[in-house]
């Protein structure tokens, strides 16, 4: 996950990023997603990932089971993906900075 810095105007900076964490989870586990965090989630394991969304829907919209109201990965596009990837590193998930972006904190890593 990740959260934006803001200008002066309180408008979030895309290539400016405040915090960022990973979390690690396991099957069955659950995490809450604030609503001003981008967020991804990277399948890590050999079996399938399956996920679940509580987050309300706007059924006006012309994607809204796919795209709820709350996404906007317009940014994330801009910046060619979040401030870290997430690639494979002597067999297992390691963080790499995206250099596309101006400032990236540490990342802050969580295990549940």
């Amino acid at each position: 996950m990740q959260v934006r810095k803001k200008d002066s105007s309180g408008n979030p900076i895309d290539d400016e990023i405040e915090t960022f964490k990973a979390v690690h989870l396991k099957a069955g586990q659950s995490y809450f997603i604030p609503a001003s965090a981008g967020h991804l989630m990277v399948n890590t394991g050999s079996t399938w990932l399956v996920t679940a969304d509580d987050s309300p829907v706007k059924f006006g919209e012309k994607n809204a089971v796919s795209m709820p109201g709350h996404a906007d990965y317009e940014p994330i596009k801009r910046m060619q993906g979040f401030a870290y990837y997430v690639v494979e590193k002597d067999g297992k998930p390691a963080l790499v900075k995206n250099l596309k972006y101006k400032s990236v904190p540490e990342a802050q890593i969580e295990s549940l």
